[in-house]
């Protein structure tokens, strides 16, 4: 499979456009041998696992098994892009004080701009996992109340280390061998 670098091209701390994370998440979904190695689904607690990072973005992977999900949030001041790449996830997405419901199954990539309040579950009986990038790199999440929609905290997060050594590449799908 071949590699790409991905740092030079942007000032660290900047974000990457919507095309560009698109183009991440489906290169890192196509490359299932790497994270089907990292993926979890433990019925017991869902647990997400940083495959990539660098100053730029960073790419996740999360497992989902029935009934699992992550309650009304936004990702701070980072956009991103999902990718289901097998089972469906159910998003709900806030719109003007109301929600409105998405099935996401096997397939889809969901654009993830800054400032989108969504919850994400898996209400199917099949697990389900989902490939996430963020840019730049998650730093906050702010949570919201399900029933008023007001923000509820701001959860600061720690930055584990990615399980992929080298974090500077990423496997592009124009380039796939």
């Amino acid at each position: 499979m071949a590699r790409l670098p991905v740092l030079g091209a942007h000032e660290a701390g900047s974000s990457l456009s919507a095309e560009m994370l698109e183009d991440l998440a489906c290169g890192v979904a196509a490359a299932e041998p790497y994270w089907r190695l990292h993926v979890v689904h433990d019925p017991f607690e869902r647990r997400p696992v940083r495959l990539l990072a660098t100053e730029l973005y960073e790419v996740w992977v999360i497992g989902w098994t029935q009934g699992q999900g992550v309650e009304l949030h936004d990702h701070g001041e980072s956009a991103g892009c999902l990718v289901v790449v097998e089972g469906e996830l159910t998003e709900d997405i806030v719109h003007f004080r109301s929600k409105e419901q998405r099935r996401l199954p096997a397939g889809t990539v969901r654009e993830l701009p800054v400032g989108v309040v969504h919850e994400v579950s898996n209400q199917g009986a099949a697990p389900a996992t989902s490939i996430h990038v963020y840019s730049p790199p998650l730093i906050t999440m702010n949570r919201f109340d399900g029933d008023t929609y007001e923000l509820t905290a701001v959860e600061v997060l720690d930055h584990e280390p990615p399980v992929v050594a080298d974090a500077t590449i990423v496997l592009h799908p124009s380039n796939r061998a």
